[in-house]
């Protein structure tokens, strides 16, 4: 007799980013509009459009979500009436939105409208799920990776392997664009940071199959992509992990960028530039050593700028991020270190404004001069409490000063000029990095890529 077994059928589920509307501001630092999807579009917002850099980055949550959880429906960054033309098309089990806390306004109502066309269950996530008094507005509230509740609920079972999705983005500058990917080797961090939103969002680091970055890293080759953002919160952190990540981008010749503390990159620039190293994203946050304790930041402002100046004496780009606004700092004191990063020649800063974000120790610390009632306003370009040497309008001058001060286009111009010109004398004189030889290739290589790369993949 035959047995008939009924599979369960998967739950509807429409996942979102907040819509457009919401992530073009209209006057950024300096009175100019950027994009929030573009990574240096923040960074150089006060600079001219046109001497902009530009990195667009997808929505990488949700991409990770539907590549683990294929039949749920996605919408990246949206208008707000097709996000309402969604809602309507059919009747959905869960909604979940994305968001961070300067998103939170528009969030809510996004729930409000998914409330009112009968969604039995909102759920929200990403950074902003952190924030306060959500709990109203939300069925479930997400922490960290949102592949697994999400695969448990469509499915009905728990995910047992993380597959990494290909994730491509553009950079641009003057005109001239090219592909990039992003690559996770692992996320979460629990370094303790008092400023640092991620311990309190996603404290497990969750490291990825190598298995599964590698075919991320495959589809970048394949798309001629001129580097590879590696976005771990702290790379080198997992050294093993690390090395064999390196390996695997420097076999397909991809060159990568990282995020990284410093004192895990000192004395290593050269040689990892042998490996394909294209820059570092480091985080210098301030030139004063208190102020660095402050905020139990485990590196010291002499190191740092040593290495530095490592990666800029090995032609690598150089990129920073900087916190302007602490307590005891004047504003000639914050003009005095913006001017010294300036003279650093770092290829590209954000500058920020110390932003005590909720849920965070900085936040426990600071809650007594907080005096921003609207959460939109936390988004590191605005002043949130009570500085005792500068209002908000002297904040938004003095980072708008510092962008532009700091973030030379010509700069800009002349190190990628300069790396065009490498590239076509070592190409011209038939030089080139060899990747490791093919009986050494760590294990997890897929066959294919070795086979191409026999076969002479170009440059």
């Amino acid at each position: 007799m035959d047995i008939i077994v009924q599979q369960r059928k998967p739950k509807r589920v429409l996942l979102t980013t907040a819509p457009k509307e919401a992530l073009v501001v209209s006057d950024g630092v300096g009175g100019h509009w950027y994009d929030r999807t573009d990574t240096y579009m923040a960074w150089t917002c006060a600079v001219d459009l046109d001497d902009r850099l530009s990195v667009s980055c997808p929505p990488t949550g949700l991409m990770f979500i539907k590549a683990n959880v294929p039949d749920v429906e996605i919408l990246e960054y949206p208008t707000w009436d097709e996000y309402l033309r969604a809602l309507a098309s059919e009747r959905w089990d869960m909604v979940g939105i994305s968001f961070y806390t300067w998103s939170t306004p528009v969030a809510i109502e996004m729930a409000k409208a998914a409330r009112e066309a009968g969604v039995p269950e909102i759920w929200g996530g990403n950074y902003g799920a952190i924030g306060p008094g959500l709990s109203r507005h939300f069925t479930r509230l997400v922490k960290g990776p949102g592949e697994y509740p999400v695969h448990e609920f469509v499915y009905g079972r728990r995910l047992e392997v993380i597959h990494h999705p290909p994730m491509l983005g553009e950079s641009g500058f003057r005109g001239v664009k090219a592909p990039v990917g992003y690559l996770y080797s692992k996320r979460g961090c629990n370094v303790g940071c008092t400023f640092c939103s991620t311990p309190v969002f996603n404290a497990k680091e969750d490291p990825i199959f190598i298995e599964e970055t590698v075919a991320a890293l495959d589809r970048y080759r394949e798309a001629g992509a001129a580097h590879v953002i590696i976005y771990d919160e702290s790379f080198f952190l997992n050294n093993e992990l690390s090395e064999r990540i390196i390996d695997e981008l420097a076999l397909r010749e991809l060159p990568w960028i990282c995020l990284t503390r410093a004192d895990l990159l000192e004395g290593r620039v050269r040689e990892l530039t042998d490996r394909y190293m294209d820059g570092a994203i480091v985080g210098i946050e301030s030139y004063r050593d208190k102020n660095i304790a402050d905020v139990r930041k485990r590196e010291d402002v002499y190191n740092v700028r040593k290495t530095v100046r490592e990666l800029i004496d090995n032609g690598r780009r150089a990129l920073g991020t900087f916190m302007i606004g602490f307590a005891s700092d004047t504003i000639e004191d914050m003009r005095w270190d913006m001017q010294q990063l300036a003279d650093e020649g770092l290829f590209a800063c954000q500058l920020t404004l110390l932003t005590p974000f909720h849920g965070t120790k900085l936040f426990k610390m600071m809650e007594p001069t907080i005096n921003e009632p609207d959460l939109s306003k936390f988004d590191l370009y605005n002043l949130v409490w009570d500085h005792p040497h500068m209002d908000r309008s002297e904040a938004r001058e003095l980072l708008a000063w510092g962008q532009r001060t700091v973030n030379s286009p010509e700069r800009v111009a002349e190190k990628i000029k300069r790396e065009m010109k490498a590239k076509m004398r070592a190409r011209r004189d038939g030089r080139r990095i060899l990747p490791p030889r093919l009986d050494d290739l760590p294990a997890g290589l897929s066959g294919s890529v070795a086979g191409g790369l026999s076969a002479g993949f170009p440059a």
